[in-house]
């Protein structure tokens, strides 16, 4: 297998995998008390919508791209938008059918191939309340393989380090990172896709659907849904004083979250520290195993440094601090391992960078040895 075609099959990976998270996260839940330092009882947590269609209010869509042809549905992971088509467009889709008819008459045509069926005339929204950034990092490693050259290429709080944050982000529309349509912000991520290729929305509407979508989800963690593995232990070993040290003011205390996060469960096995703008940094503590997590993680991190030259995931194996061994994901997420303890912090979708998220390592990696079992 080519070196491009490997870095492929783990691109498209990741974004299948993004993708498939949305179904676990289609109904809210409830939050219940927990012991220790996370404190579920009292977070004011978001919920979400009974359809992906109703994240936007219809008379608001309506305001931006005119009168829907049909009320919207939910279709193909998210809420699908139909518009009436204009003449023009009817008159390239009718000169395209007659051309087709008349090529059909040709000797030899394949008459039975009637074709493809006409593109439904709309865009989709969809709405991920997990996205990781898992496609963005092993996209960014394929630009240092194949730079495009391309200035419509996506740009990032993290990749524009020249760039002072609060510039960066009015210039990208509130957005830590933009897409054609939409963007992500911390942990939620919003696109629009068009369903036609001769769909005659302008490119400003749809960005401004994405931003009214984003403007109207609250700040808050939204609740676990569907199975998360469960911890005794209170995996909220940093204090919220000290997380607020490195991330600035949490918008709520730090919370017990599932799964992989961010969502909220009161015995989840990782802990959340919620700042401002949906951002989220999560640890989580591993109380055993912790070896044979990390060299689990390099048999994977290994091949992806070895394909993409990913500077950042190379420099993991050389960072100085209290602990026997540093690796890190293919989602960019910090592995520090001390004895056969090990913590994982997942800081891409936080307030903060991998300089931050070291500093707070550096009290919790000691702390979590110490612990009794």
């Amino acid at each position: 297998m080519t070196r491009f075609a490997l870095v492929s099959v783990l691109l498209a990976a990741g974004i299948s995998c993004s993708r498939g998270e949305r179904a676990s996260n289609a109904a809210p839940g409830s939050a219940a008390s927990a012991s220790g330092n996370a404190t579920n009882a009292q977070v004011q947590l978001a919920t979400r919508p009974a359809s992906d269609c109703d994240w936007i209010p219809v008379v608001e869509v309506e305001a931006i791209v005119g009168k829907l042809a049909e009320p919207p549905r939910e279709d193909q992971g998210g809420c699908v938008y139909l518009v009436p088509i204009p003449p023009k467009v009817l008159d390239e889709r009718a000169k395209y059918t007659r051309l087709s008819a008349a090529l059909a008459k040709l000797p030899g045509a394949d008459t039975t191939d009637k074709g493809p069926p006409p593109e439904p005339y709309g865009f989709l929204l969809e709405v991920d309340l997990k996205d990781f950034g898992i496609g963005e990092s092993v996209a960014r490693a394929v630009r240092r393989m194949l730079p495009t050259g391309d200035p419509n290429d996506t740009i990032s709080v993290a990749d524009s380090a020249t760039i002072a944050p609060d510039s960066l982000r009015k210039a990208l529309n509130g957005w830590d990172r933009r897409t054609l349509h939409g963007g992500r912000i911390g942990h939620i991520k919003i696109t629009i896709t068009k369903l036609s290729s001769d769909l005659d929305l302008a490119d400003d509407k749809l960005d401004s659907i994405t931003v009214h979508v984003r403007d109207r989800i609250p700040d808050r963690p939204f609740p676990m849904v569907g199975y998360s593995p469960r911890e005794s232990r209170d995996p909220c070993i940093l204090t919220r004083q000290e997380a607020e040290s490195v991330l600035g003011p949490l918008l709520i205390p730090p919370y017990r979250i599932g799964g992989d996060g961010p969502f909220a469960f009161p015995e989840g096995p990782s802990c959340g520290y919620y700042t401002a703008g949906h951002h989220v940094l999560i640890l989580t503590p591993k109380w055993e195993r912790g070896k044979f997590e990390v060299a689990a993680n390099n048999g994977i991190g290994g091949l992806v440094r070895a394909v993409s030259g990913d500077h950042e995931a190379e420099s993991a194996d050389t960072l100085e601090g209290p602990w026997d061994q540093a690796a890190m994901s293919l989602d960019g997420r910090l592995l520090l391992l001390k004895g056969d303890r090990s913590i994982e912090i997942g800081y891409h979708g936080s307030s903060t960078d991998e300089s931050g998220a070291l500093k707070l390592a550096r009290i919790a990696v000691p702390r979590l040895a110490a612990e009794k079992q």
